[in-house]
């Protein structure tokens, strides 16, 4: 009989579609392949997925897969499953599943550029700087004629600054290049200029290919959203501070905002750079241009009809609420926000919303969630924007923005008449604070129901100490959350 033998690749989306999700966010990842045999009678197959591991933009927690095994790209942080199945092979008209299943956390990253004050010389001896300045084949070639005029021209005008000059091509490719041929693949440089452009990827690879022509590490960012999309965008590296993400793509669809330092958070990462070398047998080696999707490959002795489809389901665990303000009065409010996972500590930003001015800038630790506002004006119009700050290596980044918006209370004059102070709650440096124009008695219990004490309280304030953790506080008919 003569055998058969059958390479088919799937490895390339990139959709100019932009989803929105909160701005952080927690998914529950179930990535499937389903092998589906029509007529073939299969000696050997072997399965490709890209395997996704922590990096500044995302932590991967509890990877489990159905069969195979978890493979490391030498000399890059990417792995991939392969599942080689030589044995028990579905027949025809049947079905094989390869899956992977984890929990990822997606951090948004909007970076103040402000903060980089100094500038360093690259090491050219770090791995970061040999690894992620050179050419790769014809698809990053920073001797293209097109790349050099491009990149001198745009040196020159950022008089040498390497941010400026990021800046600079960034704005370039956005406003010269259109999006084209999607989901094509990655092409080589040479074809995406005589193009004039392409979709994410390779608007992605004109600015890579600037960014090294001038010896500044870039790669690109390659992702799977949790709703089954997918995008590219690129990072640049600025020595003893870290990567920095710039999307084109965005920019080119929305010419007014600013896409130079920022990641939305929306896009799980797949892998890093380009051109991987993946052993789809052993000492078997395939160079994919991108590793984003899967691969796979078949051998047979008859028949040639087989179809492999993914299929992507993500639940969203948790996210971020807008912050809850209480115990307002007339010059005093408090704000209380839930935790955001990752972040190293908070900042608020209050503003008076009629004229739009900034009346003050808190910022708090990490295991802070509430605070006390004071100095207020009456009958006043107050919007507090909570900022959850992440230290990412040496560059303090932004995980989005939740507002809130309240009025102060009108302030009481000698010929009015006071009503009775209604009883607050509130939580302060791991105290409990009561205050109330009367005696009573405070049930306090824990989140998740655990009988906690019982504990009386005097007109005016009390304070309680206790630990940090959340607390369910009763009093009365009246329920309070509090944060500590």
């Amino acid at each position: 009989m003569r055998m058969r033998y059958l390479m088919i690749l799937v490895a390339y989306f990139a959709f100019l579609g932009i989803g929105t999700i909160d701005a952080q966010s927690r998914y529950q990842v179930n990535n499937s392949l389903i092998l589906k045999n029509q007529d073939c009678d299969l000696t050997r197959f072997s399965l490709i997925l890209p395997a996704p591991v922590n990096n500044i933009y995302q932590d991967i927690s509890g990877m489990r897969i159905s069969s195979g095994e978890i493979i490391d790209i030498d000399g890059t942080p990417n792995k991939y499953l392969r599942d080689l199945c030589e044995s028990d092979l579905p027949g025809r008209g049947e079905e094989y599943r390869l899956s992977m299943d984890f929990s990822v956390t997606l951090y948004p990253m909007y970076i103040d550029m402000d903060q980089f004050t100094t500038l360093y010389p690259y090491d050219t001896e770090s791995e970061i700087y040999k690894k992620y300045t050179i050419n790769k084949n014809e698809y990053i070639d920073t001797n293209n004629i097109g790349i050099r005029n491009i990149s001198d021209q745009l040196w020159q005008e950022s008089n040498g600054d390497i941010i400026a000059y990021a800046r600079l091509c960034y704005e370039y490719v956005a406003t010269h290049f259109k999006y084209l041929n999607p989901n094509t693949g990655i092409h080589p440089i040479a074809k995406i200029l005589s193009d004039g452009g392409g979709d994410c990827g390779n608007l992605a690879s004109i600015f890579v290919n600037l960014l090294r022509a001038k010896k500044i590490p870039a790669k690109h960012i390659v992702t799977m959203r949790p709703d089954g999309t997918y995008h590219v965008w690129a990072d640049f590296y600025l020595e003893k501070y870290g990567w920095i993400p710039v999307d084109v793509n965005r920019k080119l669809d929305d010419p007014q905002g600013n896409y130079f330092g920022y990641c939305l958070g929306d896009g799980i990462v797949m892998s890093e750079d380009i051109l991987h070398n993946i052993e789809f047998v052993s000492g078997e080696k395939y160079e994919a241009v991108i590793l984003q999707t899967f691969y796979f490959w078949y051998w047979c002795m008859s028949g040639h009809n087989i179809n492999v489809s993914q299929q992507i389901q993500a639940n969203q665990e948790s996210f971020v609420h807008n912050p809850i303000i209480s115990n307002v009065n007339a010059q005093e409010a408090i704000v209380t926000w839930d935790p955001v996972y990752g972040a190293t500590g908070y900042r608020l930003e209050i503003r008076e919303v009629s004229s739009g001015t900034m009346v003050d800038q808190i910022t708090k630790d990490s295991d802070s969630f509430n605070h006390e506002l004071s100095g207020l004006n009456p009958d006043t119009d107050y919007e507090i924007a909570l900022v959850p700050l992440r230290k990412v290596g040496n560059i303090e980044t932004q995980m989005g923005w939740y507002y809130v918006r309240f009025r102060t209370d009108h302030l009481s004059t000698i010929n009015e008449v006071v009503e009775d102070v209604a009883t607050s709650v509130w939580g302060n440096s791991g105290s409990l604070f009561i205050r109330s124009d009367k005696f009573g008695e405070a049930f306090i219990s824990t989140f998740m129901g655990r009988s906690f004490q019982s504990i009386p309280f005097s007109a005016g304030e009390t304070r309680i100490s206790l630990p940090n953790g959340y607390y369910i506080v009763k009093i009365g008919d009246e329920v309070f959350k509090i944060a500590l």
